[in-house]
């Protein structure tokens, strides 16, 4: 399921890179990204010695997990997960996720995942909540999304 990327995903990893609605449920800087751009973000993501970063497979690729800023003093790291809409609401999020905790707990001893979420992605914070995750934080007006600030959740789950 969780596997490195290769050429032929570039082309789902740039549509998700490029798609407005992502970038806004991301966090991201809302702009149209470059092959140029595309190739670097995932080189700087595969090639980062504080961080995971897999595509999803499920029947060909569907979208990509990540943990950044791992911190080997504490045993922490900072999620990201996305999934092209046709593979939402299938299981898929929760068996990479459960994938990507194991594999994290054995290369880098994680013992906590921390996470952000705008407060307005009600399916992403249920999603969290099912996984285990706890809200530890809510920092209003906290990120301005390009027409308007909006409310950040932020949250974390003890690994076992």
């Amino acid at each position: 399921m969780l596997r490195d990327p290769v050429k032929t995903d570039f082309e789902v990893l740039a549509a998700l890179r490029n798609d407005s609605s992502v970038q806004r449920q991301l966090m991201i800087e809302s702009k149209q990204y470059n092959t140029d751009q595309i190739r670097a973000w995932i080189r700087r993501r595969t090639r980062d010695l504080k961080g995971m970063f897999f595509v999803i497979e499920s029947n060909g690729p569907c979208g990509f997990v990540q943990l950044t800023q791992i911190d080997l003093k504490t045993g922490s790291g900072d999620l990201g997960i996305c999934l092209i809409n046709s593979a939402r609401g299938k299981g898929i999020a929760k068996i990479a996720m459960r994938q990507l905790e194991k594999r994290a707990m054995e290369k880098y001893r994680c013992k906590k995942f921390t996470l952000r979420v705008l407060r307005i992605n009600h399916r992403a914070i249920s999603f969290y909540k099912k996984l285990k995750y706890k809200i530890i934080e809510i920092k209003r007006r906290h990120h301005f999304d390009g027409s308007r600030w909006r409310d950040v959740i932020f949250m974390e789950k003890r690994l076992r």
